[in-house]
């Protein structure tokens, strides 16, 4: 992983806030959901090599 360059004047600082119960709730049936019905993030398909004329 690279590092980020700050330009001047500027900091990157992220500050998430804690998530409460309901939305771990929410997530948490979402991720059961995904993981009970197959549903996958589809990868992009490789190309077959073709022999060289």
């Amino acid at each position: 992983m690279g590092l980020i360059r700050e330009p001047k004047n500027v900091d990157f600082v992220i500050e998430s806030k804690p998530w409460n119960e309901d939305e771990l709730n929410q997530l948490r049936a979402i991720m059961k959901k995904r993981k009970t019905s197959g549903i996958r993030k589809s990868r992009p398909r490789s190309k077959e090599k073709q022999p060289a004329p």
